[in-house]
C-alpha cells in the first residue's frame, strides 16, 4: 500500500497511535508516513469535508481517475487477484466494481474442523467472574445486535465512522451501564452478525467496507478477544446465548453455510475461555425470571412467522413472552418505500407478549447511505417487574 508523508502535531500523532517524533527547532511539524486508512482518520480528525472523497473512490489526489493499477496501489489490493473489473462513473463518487478470483482466500478458506483446531491451541485466557452482593433480586439482560466485527466504515455522510475500536468502546459502555444496575445476575443475548465477512467474499464489493486482514480465523480471533474483554468486566455474569446471523457463515457463499459457522465457533472460543454459552443457528428460548425470552436473528424463515406461532412453537406457555430480531438495517432494505414507513420497532406489545427489533451496533456503510437507509445504533437492558412484566432500558450510542 503506497503511503504519503504528512507533517502532523503531536496531537495529531497521538490520534493515530504513532510514536511521536521529537520536534527539530526551525523545521516544524515532524513528518510521518501514512496509509490510506491513516490518512483518511487524519482527515477526519480535521474536519475535513470528504463528502466526495470516500475510501474507495477512483479520482487520485489531483482529481484525476486512477487507472485500474493505479488504484489497486492506492488501495492496498492484489492486482494480480483481481479476475475483472468494471469502472463505475454514473454514480456521484467514481469507484472500480472488482471481482476476484475464486482462489483469492485459499490461504483462509479452512474447513469448520480445521479452523476449531487452530483456536484450541490458542485460547490460553480463562474467564473469572466478577462477583458482588447486591439487593437487586431480579436478574438482568443485556442485548447486544449485528455487531459486524471487522467491517471499517470511513466518510460516509450520516453514517458515523465505525471499526473495531469503536465496537469495543461501546461494548464496554454497555457493560458499564449494566452494572450499574446491580442485577443478582446478567445474561447477555447476542443476536447474530457477529462478524462482517469471514471470507471477505460475501459480496463482490465487501473488501471497501472492511478492516484490512480481518478475515478468516485472525477474524474469529479477534471478535473472541473483544466479546471477552466486555464480558470478563460483567459483575455477577450469568449464561450468554449466541444465534447466527446470515453474515456470520464461514463460506463464501450463503448456500454453503447455512448454519452460521462463524458465530459457532466463536460460541465455541468463549466456552473455552469458561464461560457459560449456548448456541444455536436460529433460535433460543431462554427464561429469566418471570420472563421468556425468544431470541432471533431476523434474517430466517422464522421471522416470517406470526408471534403467536413463534410462542407456539418456540415460547413457554403460563409466563410472558419476549420475541426480539436483529438485522434492523437488512430489514430496511427489503421492503417498499410504504412498508418503511408503516414499519414498527414494537408490535404486539400486550399483557402476554411483546415483540420488537433491537438497535444495531453497526450504523450502515456506503450501500445503505447511497440508497437513503439508515438505522439507530445502541444496545438493550431487559428485566422483570414484580408483576412478571418487561422493563426495558434502550441506550443509545
Amino acid at each position: 500500500m503506497s503511503k504519503q508523508r504528512i507533517r502532523l502535531t503531536d496531537q495529531e500523532a497521538e490520534y493515530l497511535n504513532l510514536h511521536i517524533k521529537n520536534r527539530i527547532e526551525g523545521k516544524g511539524n515532524p513528518k510521518y508516513y501514512l496509509d490510506s486508512y491513516q490518512y483518511k482518520d487524519l482527515m477526519s480528525f480535521r474536519g475535513v469535508d470528504q463528502e466526495n472523497k470516500y475510501e474507495v473512490a477512483a479520482w487520485d489526489n489531483n482529481g484525476k481517475i486512477m487507472s485500474i493499477d493505479e488504484f489497486c496501489l492506492a488501495h492496498g489490493l492484489d492486482r494480480g487477484s483481481i479476475k475483472d473489473f468494471r469502472l463505475c462513473t454514473h454514480t456521484k463518487v467514481p469507484t472500480y466494481n472488482i471481482s476476484f478470483k475464486d482462489d483469492l482466500v485459499e490461504s483462509n478458506d479452512f474447513s469448520y474442523d480445521e479452523i476449531v483446531k487452530i483456536l484450541e491451541k490458542d485460547i490460553k485466557e480463562k474467564v473469572s467472574i466478577k462477583r458482588t452482593k447486591t439487593n437487586n433480586k431480579f436478574e438482568g439482560v443485556l442485548k447486544w445486535a449485528d455487531l459486524h466485527v471487522g467491517a471499517h466504515i470511513r466518510n460516509v455522510i450520516n453514517v458515523d465512522n465505525y471499526d473495531s475500536k469503536t465496537i469495543k468502546k461501546n461494548l464496554l459502555k454497555s457493560v458499564d451501564n449494566v452494572n450499574l444496575l446491580k442485577f443478582k445476575k446478567v445474561h447477555v443475548h447476542i443476536h447474530g452478525d457477529l462478524i462482517e465477512s469471514f471470507t471477505g467474499l460475501n459480496h463482490v464489493n465487501s473488501w471497501h467496507s472492511m478492516e484490512k486482514d480481518l478475515i478468516g480465523a485472525k477474524l474469529i480471533r479477534v471478535c473472541s478477544q473483544i466479546l471477552h474483554n466486555a464480558l470478563k468486566e460483567i459483575k455477577n455474569l450469568g449464561k450468554i446465548k449466541i444465534v447466527a446471523g446470515n453474515h456470520d457463515r464461514i463460506s463464501k457463499n450463503n448456500d454453503e453455510d447455512v448454519k452460521g459457522g462463524a458465530a459457532d465457533i466463536l460460541a465455541y472460543t468463549l466456552e473455552l475461555m469458561g464461560y457459560d454459552v449456548e448456541f444455536n443457528p436460529m433460535v433460543i428460548s431462554h427464561k429469566v425470571d418471570k420472563i421468556n425470552y425468544i431470541i432471533l436473528h431476523g434474517d430466517k424463515g422464522l421471522s416470517k412467522m406470526s408471534t403467536s406461532d413463534l410462542i407456539l412453537n418456540y415460547g413457554k406457555q403460563g409466563v410472558y413472552n419476549y420475541v426480539c430480531e436483529a438485522h434492523l438495517h437488512s430489514i430496511i432494505e427489503k421492503l417498499t418505500t410504504r412498508q418503511r414507513e408503516t414499519f414498527k420497532i414494537v408490535k404486539d406489545d400486550n399483557i402476554l407478549c411483546r415483540r420488537e427489533h433491537l438497535a444495531s451496533f453497526m450504523p450502515g456503510n456506503f450501500y445503505s447511505a447511497s440508497n437513503g437507509w439508515s438505522t439507530n445504533t445502541g444496545y438493550q437492558i431487559n428485566w422483570c417487574t414484580e408483576r412478571g412484566r418487561p422493563m426495558v432500558l434502550k441506550s443509545s450510542f
